[in-house]
C-alpha cells in the first residue's frame, strides 16, 4: 500500500537467497525504497511488522495428499517453458527431516512420487514460514505467497506484450535484461542500487529482481488489484491458504 492510494500501509518483497532471505521494502510514509539480508524469516517479520504487507516467493499453505491446485494452475498460466520455474510444492508429511531421501520417502508415501532436489534445498525456508504464520494470526493475514515469474507475466502483458511467462532465463543475460527492464517504470532507481550495493555471498543478481517483483506484486495486493491462482482460496490442514498472488 503506497502514499499515491491512500492506504497508510508499507509494502514488501521477498525471495530467497543465500544469506536467508533478500527483502525490499516501500516506506508508505516516504515511498523509499531500502533493502535488507534478512538471517530468518522471524528477523524479517521484525524488520517489516505489522500492518506491513509481504509478499514472498515461498510456498505458503501445504498439502497433505497430493499437489496443490496453485502449483498446477501457475504452470498452466506461464506455459512451456517458464511453467518449470513452478515445481510441485513438497506435502506437508515432508516437513522435518534434513535429508533428502527420507524426505523423498515421506513424499512416497503420500504421493507415489519423489520430491524434487530443488523443493527439497528450500525444505528448511519454507519450514520456517509454515511455523512463523501458524503461530501467529496477524501475520498470516499479512503474508502472501507470489511468484515472480507470474509478476513478469503480467507486467509484459500490462505493458503490451504477449500472455504466458518469459521464454529466457533468468540466469541468462539477456533473460536478466527482459525482467530489469520491465521493472524499470516502477522502480527503476531504486533497483539500479540494489544491484550496485549487492554482495555476492549473500544473494545473486536474480534473487534481487525477483523480490523487486515480489515488491510489484506486494503493491497490487495492497491496493485490492491482485490476480490469484485459484480463484476459490483452498485452504490446507492447518487452515493456512494455498494460494499464489501477482
Amino acid at each position: 500500500m503506497t502514499r499515491d492510494n491512500g492506504l497508510a500501509r508499507d509494502i514488501v518483497g521477498v525471495d530467497g537467497c543465500k544469506g536467508g532471505w533478500y527483502a525490499v521494502k516501500r516506506d508508505h510514509k516516504t515511498a523509499e525504497i531500502h533493502t535488507r539480508v534478512c538471517a530468518s524469516f522471524d528477523e524479517l517479520l521484525t524488520w517489516a511488522p505489522a500492518p506491513a504487507i509481504v509478499a514472498i516467493d515461498i510456498p505458503i499453505g501445504l498439502s497433505s495428499d497430493g499437489k496443490r491446485q496453485c502449483d498446477v494452475a501457475a504452470k498452466a498460466a506461464l506455459k512451456w517453458p517458464r511453467s518449470a520455474s513452478v515445481f510441485h510444492t513438497p506435502v506437508r508429511q515432508t516437513l522435518g527431516t534434513n535429508f533428502y531421501q527420507e524426505a523423498c520417502r515421506r513424499h512416497r508415501v503420500v504421493t507415489g512420487q519423489a520430491i524434487s532436489k530443488q523443493a527439497f534445498n528450500i525444505l528448511k525456508k519454507i519450514a520456517q514460514v509454515d511455523m512463523a504464520l501458524q503461530k501467529s494470526t496477524v501475520d498470516a493475514a499479512r503474508v502472501f505467497e507470489v511468484h515472480p515469474e507470474l509478476a513478469f507475466m503480467q507486467l509484459r502483458v500490462e505493458q503490451g506484450g504477449s500472455p504466458g511467462g518469459i521464454s529466457e532465463s533468468k540466469n541468462k543475460p539477456e533473460g536478466h535484461q527482459i525482467r530489469k527492464a520491465l521493472l524499470d517504470a516502477e522502480f527503476g532507481a531504486a533497483l539500479n542500487a540494489a544491484l550496485a550495493e549487492r554482495v555476492a555471498r549473500d544473494a545473486s543478481l536474480d534473487d534481487i529482481v525477483d523480490a523487486f517483483a515480489a515488491l510489484w506484486s506486494a503493491k497490487r495486493i495492497a491496493e485490492g488489484n491482485a490476480c490469484k491462482l485459484p480463484e476459490i482460496t483452498v485452504v490446507d490442514a492447518t487452515g493456512l491458504p494455498m494460494v499464489v498472488r501477482y
